[in-house]
């Protein structure tokens, strides 16, 4: 199984903020996992969920492909409650997982934390 972020440790920190056209801040790693994976449709997703996710200013999402095909995105409160789920059933994901985090109203991989 192939994990984006395995090969996206060298993220450890951003040096710019990049901003998503409905205003929520990115980083760097955020950016290259989008590029590199092909799944800027992730951030959107993400993005879209944030008018019904205020007051959680920490979530987990998680991108994960099913063996039967379709991609699930979800978002935990960090604690293993979930918040959301969404299930695409197509998409061209070069990975199996990837995870990102939202804190305080940016995007980040965990190791940017």
């Amino acid at each position: 199984m192939t994990n984006a972020n395995d090969s996206l440790r060298e993220y450890i920190c951003t040096d710019f903020y990049h901003k998503h056209a409905f205003g929520i801040l990115y980083t760097d790693g955020a950016r290259a996992l989008a590029e590199n994976f092909e799944c800027y449709w992730f951030l959107d997703i993400i993005v879209s969920y944030q008018h019904e996710l205020k007051g959680n200013d920490f979530q987990v999402w998680k991108l994960r492909k099913n063996e039967d095909g379709p991609v699930t995105a979800s978002c935990t409160d960090g604690n293993d409650g979930v918040l959301k789920a969404q299930e695409i059933p197509y998409t061209d994901f070069k990975a199996d997982e990837a995870t990102l985090w939202v804190e305080l109203g940016v995007i980040l991989l965990p190791s940017e934390h």
